[in-house]
């Protein structure tokens, strides 16, 4: 068997990728015929396709992508290990977390199969390979989430190509910490010591509608008006959080990570995410899991749109979309490195096929089909065989079972 040499963004070469470029700048730029030049998996420009191009790419053939280019989706909150499972018919609506978790049917079908492969390692590196391969299709280029109580050593599999929040080895991408389990009111000052030395906590807060739910956030008030909160928490779901709660957030810089589907699914409601947006609180977003969320974070974001609709429209399209690039970006404090598509930022992008319209739209009514190249780090990661051939990198083909029979093969999209 020959040997396999990793692809090492740092050797390979010049590329220029045209099409129409949805900078996410601060500026919210959109270059309608553009080219973005990208060396050793960073981005040198992002120009119009009549300027002269960048010292050092007059010989490097331009590809078009023909579509759209965005900043990869960056995803908050997921639990990636169980993207496995298939959609939980939720038997009823809850007021908390602590209402299901502990269910016989919960164990029945979310937490014992997992506890399976989680004790099984030669299914570890299957599973997170096809999960990886889920966040791709969707346009992910980065997650959160690679973890099992029944193997805390999981992450160690997770050696893969889409970027871990918690887990990147890189100095200039600081590792977030996560915690699951609520804080309760003796530890809150602890817990602030901790908070202040991470770069971003991304800590599950008042998951439900209930009182109970909201008495999580409560515990987080060290006493008067100090609180366990600063720029570095991120609280993922905080559903039960009321306007005023928000502006306590606020006022502390705090974030939160948006999962509507599973909220929806798991409570008949989520978190109040106009009076969260009314208060300032800077807003991520993530798919949660398969057993009550979307199956990647593109589905994902089409459920905040329709939620944000049914409210009479509290974010516009360009919004949502920022909080899955530019604002996520800064949630994790990355964003001098992430987030947007200028020079100098990691090559992370998704193209989907067409370059008419609103372009924020066009993301959050395309399916995953429409996504062209998903490149990482400068790499092309997933995409189509045409794009991929164009980019000069070998790729593997997935071909769709159901083909076999006619004797014809397709790429899966």
């Amino acid at each position: 068997m020959p040997t396999v040499i990793p692809i090492d963004p740092l050797d390979g070469p010049k590329l220029a990728l045209a099409g129409r470029i949805v900078v996410m700048d601060e500026a919210f730029t959109v270059v309608p015929r553009g080219v973005l030049y990208i060396d050793k998996g960073s981005i040198v420009a992002a120009q119009d396709a009549a300027a002269p191009a960048p010292s050092g790419f007059a010989a490097v053939p331009v590809v078009d992508t023909g579509g759209t280019l965005f900043p990869g989706l960056i995803e908050l909150h997921n639990h990636l290990a169980y993207n496995a499972l298939s959609l939980w018919a939720v038997p009823k609506r809850y007021g908390n977390r602590d209402q299901w978790s502990g269910i016989d049917e919960y164990r029945k079908l979310i937490s014992g199969p997992m506890q399976v492969v989680g004790k099984t390692p030669e299914l570890l590196p299957a599973l997170i390979r096809y999960v990886e391969g889920k966040c791709l299709l969707g346009g992910v280029t980065t997650s959160q989430g690679v973890q099992l109580y029944s193997n805390a050593g999981i992450r160690r599999f997770y050696r893969g190509v889409v970027r871990n929040v918690e887990q990147t080895d890189e100095a200039s991408l600081p590792e977030a910490a996560t915690r699951v389990d609520d804080i309760e009111a003796r530890d809150a000052k602890l817990f602030l010591a901790r908070l202040l030395k991470q770069s971003c906590f991304l800590l599950h807060l008042s998951e439900g509608v209930d009182d109970s739910a909201r008495k999580h956030f409560l515990a987080l008030q060290i006493a008067g008006e100090e609180w366990a909160i600063s720029a570095q928490l991120a609280g993922i779901h905080s559903t039960g959080l009321t306007a005023a709660d928000f502006d306590v957030m606020a006022g502390r810089r705090g974030a939160m990570v948006w999962s509507p589907l599973s909220n929806l699914l798991l409570y008949g409601d989520t978190a109040k995410v106009a009076a969260a947006k009314a208060s300032g609180v800077r807003m991520g977003i993530g798919s949660d899991w398969s057993p009550s969320g979307s199956k990647n974070l593109l589905g994902e974001l089409k459920v905040a749109r329709l939620v944000s609709q049914s409210q009479g429209g509290v974010f516009s399209d360009r919004e949502i979309v920022s909080m899955a690039t530019r604002q996520a970006a800064s949630v994790l404090q990355w964003d001098k490195v992430l987030g947007t598509l200028e020079a100098g930022k990691r090559a992370d992008l998704l193209v989907i096929g067409g370059k008419s319209g609103d372009p924020y739209a066009a993301l959050l009514q395309a399916k995953e089909t429409a996504i062209r190249l998903v490149m990482i780090n400068g790499v092309a990661r997933y995409g189509t065989p045409s794009l991929m051939g164009s980019l000069g990198r070998g790729f593997e083909s997935a071909v769709c079972p159901a083909w076999f029979s006619s004797g014809r093969r397709r790429p899966i999209p």
